[in-house]
C-alpha cells in the first residue's frame, strides 16, 4: 500500500511539473469586420504565461492603431515601426489570458502579428509558438484568359521580327560563326540567321547577349533541338529594363542573388537595381564604417528602459520578420554583403548582361545608417561620420511609424559619410572591372517636421536667409551633387527629388542626374513622369500600379502583399504603356473594366521630342512580406514578365486603344498569357523555383 502511494505521489508531482514547465504559447483568432465602424475584433490568446507582471511579450505586425476591450488582463502597446509589446495586468496570476482589441481588418494573412518572443526581467527572450485561426478565405481570380497554341519562336520578350524558310538547324550547340558587329545599328540590336548554321550580326556586345539569350529560349523550346530555318530581327525599344530588390527590410543572400541574376538574364533584364540601406537595415559593406554593418545589418532583442522607452545598444529593433534573434543567420533580418560578396555579385551581372545599381535611401528612410553612425560615436569617440544631431528635438513620425529616421542635412559629418560611401562603393566597381552607371541616393517621403528643432539646421538657414526647412531639401540635393561631380559620378533618385527644389538645382538634376524612378500616381502625381521628361530629365516608369511587384496579385486573404495601392496581376503589369501612363490601367483591382477612353483629358502629354528621356520600366520588389527566397520569385514569377515585354516592345499595336477590353489588347495578351503557361511554367518548374500559378 505504501508503494502505491508513493507512486501515485510521483506521478501527480510529474504532472504537476509538467504543467509548469509547459511552454508559453500564442493562439490568435482573427475576428470578422464590423460594417458601421470598419474595424476587426481580434483575439490574442497566452496560454501558460508567466505569474506576476515581471515579463514582456514582444512581437511585430504591419502598423494598427489597437483599441484594448475593458477588463482585459494586458494591454498592447506599439513600440516604434512594426514592433509592438505585451504588458501584462497587475492581477496575472500565471493564468491563461484571452486579449480582445479593436484594430484594423486583415487585409491578408500575411500581414497578421508574428515573432513572439517572451522575455522575464534579467532574462534572455525567447521565441514563443503561435498558432493561428483565420476566418475562411476564397481563391480569386482576377482576370479570365483564352488559351492559344503557342511554337517555338513564341518566347518573352517577343521577337519584333521571324522570317521562316525551308529547312532546320540543331541548335543543340550554341557555337555560332564569328560575331559580325554593325555599330550602325541601335543599341541591343541583334540579327540570328539559322541555315543549317548559326549567324548572329549585333549592334554592340549587349545585342550578341540577347542573340544568345534568343537562341537558348529557342532551344528550350523545341523540344528536340531543331528549330525551323529562320532569320530573326529583334530589338530593345527602351534602354533600361530592370528590377529593383529591396534587400534592406528583408535580406537576400548571395547565392540566391546570383540565382536571381540568372533569371532574369533568361529575360534580357538589362539593370538589377539594390536598395541596401533603407530605416529597416544596411546591407553592404562600406569600408572603414564597420558599424554600418556590424550593428546596422542585423536586428535584436531592444532594451527595455523603466520610462517605457527601448534602446538598441546591439543591433536595430526587430521589424517586417518572425525572428527577433540577431544570431538567427537563417532569418532574412540579419546579413549582409561583404566586399568580396558584392565584387562577385557585380561580376556575375556583368557576365549576364545585368549592370547593378547600387541605392542607399538619404535623407529619409536612413534609420539604418543614423543609429549606426550613433553607435560608432558612443563606441570610438569618432562623430567624423555622425548623422544626427544631440540637441535635435525634432518632432516627426515617418510613413513606416520611425521617429529618427532622416538624416541631419545641416551637419558637415553627413557629407563626409556620403563621400565615405560613394568612395567604398566607387571602388568595388573599379575592383570588378564594370562601370558604375549612379549611385540612387533614393530621396523620398521625408517626413513633415524633420529639421524643425535642429539647431544647426536653423543655424544654417539663417545664415543663407532662408525661414522654410523646404528648403534644406535642396540644399542637401546640391551637396550630394557636389559630391558626386568631384568624383565624376551621376545620380539617381525617386521622383521626390526633382519635386520642388529650385530652378538652379533642377538644372543642375538635367546634367548629372542619370534617371528618376517615377513610382507614385496618387493625388495628380501621375503627370509628373511626363512633365519630368518634358522638362528634360531621364526616366524610368516604375509606377506603382503597374509595376510594384510586393503588391498582391489579387485581393485573396491567402495571397502574400501590400495593397495601399491595389493589387498588380500579370495582365496589369502587361498593361504597362510607357508613353501613355494614363492609360496603363485598363481593369480596376476587382476585375472590373476601367473606362480609359478620356482618361488623359486635361493631364500633361509626352511631347514628341520627349519620348527619348523616358528611358526604361522597372518593377519594384519592396520586402516588407518577404521572409524567404521563394517569396522573391513568386513575387517575380510570373508577375513581372508584362513589365519586362514592356521595356522590350513598349509600343504594342493595341497603345492607341480607348476601350479597355478591345479585341486587340485581349487577344495580345491571351497568346502573351499562353506563352506564360506554355513555357514559362514548364521552366520554372525545371529549375524548381517557387512561382504563382493562374
Amino acid at each position: 500500500m505504501k508503494v502505491k502511494r508513493s507512486f501515485l505521489l510521483v506521478l501527480s508531482a510529474c504532472a504537476l511539473c509538467a504543467a509548469c514547465s509547459s511552454p508559453c504559447r500564442i493562439v490568435w483568432t482573427e475576428g470578422g469586420t464590423d460594417p458601421e465602424s470598419g474595424k476587426a475584433l481580434h483575439t490574442l490568446e497566452i496560454l501558460n504565461p508567466p505569474a506576476g507582471t515581471d515579463w514582456t511579450i514582444w512581437f511585430g505586425q504591419f502598423r494598427t492603431p489597437v483599441t484594448m476591450q475593458e477588463g482585459s488582463p494586458a494591454t498592447i502597446e506599439h513600440v516604434s515601426g512594426t514592433l509592438y509589446r505585451i504588458i501584462p495586468g497587475e492581477g496575472a496570476d500565471g493564468s491563461d489570458m484571452v486579449l480582445a482589441y479593436e484594430a484594423r481588418p486583415l487585409a491578408n494573412q500575411c500581414r497578421a502579428p508574428e515573432g513572439f518572443y517572451l522575455q522575464e526581467k534579467g532574462g534572455k527572450a525567447r521565441p514563443v509558438g503561435v498558432s493561428y485561426n483565420f476566418l475562411p478565405a476564397e481563391e480569386v481570380k482576377t482576370f479570365a484568359w483564352n488559351h492559344v497554341a503557342t511554337g517555338v519562336f513564341d518566347i518573352i520578350p517577343r521577337l519584333k521580327q521571324v522570317e521562316t524558310n525551308e529547312g532546320v538547324t540543331n541548335i543543340q550547340y550554341l557555337a555560332p560563326n564569328d560575331i559580325v558587329y554593325d555599330s550602325s545599328q541601335v543599341p541591343g540590336w541583334y540579327r540570328i540567321t539559322l541555315d543549317g548554321k548559326i549567324h548572329i550580326e549585333a549592334a554592340d556586345k549587349e545585342g550578341a547577349e540577347h542573340a544568345v539569350v534568343t537562341l537558348t529560349k529557342l532551344r528550350e523550346n523545341s523540344g528536340d533541338f531543331n528549330v525551323p530555318d529562320c532569320v530573326i530581327t529583334d530589338w530593345p525599344d527602351l534602354p533600361y529594363r530592370g528590377l529593383m530588390l529591396d534587400v534592406s527590410r528583408n535580406f537576400t543572400k548571395k547565392d540566391d542573388m546570383i540565382r536571381l541574376i540568372s533569371l532574369l538574364a533568361h529575360y534580357k533584364v538589362n539593370r538589377l537595381h539594390l536598395h541596401f540601406g533603407d530605416d529597416e537595415g544596411w546591407r553592404i559593406e562600406i569600408d572603414g564604417l564597420p558599424e554600418l554593418t556590424s550593428y546596422g545589418a542585423f536586428r535584436g532583442i531592444p532594451e527595455l528602459q523603466e520610462d517605457g522607452s527601448i534602446k538598441e545598444p546591439d543591433a536595430l529593433q526587430p521589424t517586417y520578420c518572425g525572428s527577433l534573434d540577431r544570431d538567427d543567420k537563417a532569418s532574412p533580418a540579419n546579413g549582409y554583403y561583404s566586399h568580396e560578396d558584392f565584387v562577385e555579385i557585380l561580376r556575375c551581372a556583368w557576365d549576364s548582361g545585368i549592370r547593378v545599381i547600387p541605392e542607399f535611401d538619404t535623407p529619409g528612410h536612413s534609420r539604418a545608417a543614423v543609429k549606426s553612425m550613433e553607435v560608432r560615436a558612443a563606441r570610438t569617440g569618432d562623430t567624423t561620420y555622425l548623422l544626427s544631431e544631440p540637441e535635435d528635438t525634432s518632432e516627426y513620425e515617418s510613413v513606416q511609424d520611425y521617429t529618427d529616421n532622416v538624416i541631419n542635412v545641416a551637419l558637415p559629418s553627413t557629407y563626409a559619410f556620403i563621400g565615405k560611401v560613394f568612395d567604398g562603393l566607387i571602388a568595388m566597381y573599379e575592383e570588378a572591372g564594370v562601370p558604375l552607371e549612379a549611385i540612387h541616393i533614393g530621396g523620398d517621403e521625408v517626413p513633415e517636421g524633420a529639421w524643425t528643432g535642429s539647431p544647426a539646421c536653423r543655424a544654417l538657414m539663417e545664415a543663407n536667409g532662408r525661414t522654410d526647412t523646404a528648403w534644406l531639401t535642396d540644399y542637401y540635393i546640391n551637396r550630394v551633387l557636389d559630391l558626386a561631380e568631384e568624383r565624376g559620378i551621376k545620380i539617381a533618385g525617386w521622383q521626390d527629388i526633382c519635386q520642388g527644389v529650385e530652378p538652379a538645382t533642377f538644372e543642375r538634376l538635367k546634367k548629372d542626374l542619370a534617371f528618376t524612378n517615377f513610382w507614385t500616381v496618387s493625388h495628380g502625381r501621375d503627370e509628373l513622369a511626363y512633365q519630368f521628361a518634358d522638362e528634360g530629365i531621364p526616366v524610368v516608369i516604375s509606377s506603382a500600379p503597374n509595376c510594384y511587384l510586393d503588391f498582391a496579385y489579387n485581393p485573396s486573404k491567402t495571397e502574400r502583399g501590400h495593397n495601399w495601392g491595389g493589387y498588380v496581376d500579370e495582365r496589369r503589369s502587361f498593361s504597362l504603356l510607357p508613353y501613355d501612363i494614363y492609360r496603363s490601367v485598363r481593369w480596376d483591382d476587382y476585375g472590373e473594366i476601367a473606362d480609359i477612353s478620356q482618361a488623359d483629358a486635361g493631364k500633361t502629354p509626352l511631347l514628341p521630342d520627349s519620348r527619348g528621356n523616358i528611358i526604361g520600366v522597372s518593377g519594384q520588389l519592396w520586402a516588407e512580406t518577404l521572409r524567404n527566397f521563394d517569396h522573391v520569385t513568386y513575387y517575380i514569377f510570373p508577375k513581372a514578365l508584362g513589365l519586362f515585354e514592356r521595356g522590350w516592345n513598349a509600343t504594342p499595336a493595341w497603345q492607341d486603344t480607348r476601350v479597355s477590353d478591345d479585341p486587340a489588347f485581349t487577344e495580345d495578351f491571351d497568346r502573351f498569357f499562353s506563352i506564360v503557361t506554355d513555357h514559362e511554367y514548364p521552366y520554372y518548374e525545371s529549375l524548381g523555383i517557387t512561382y504563382h500559378r493562374h
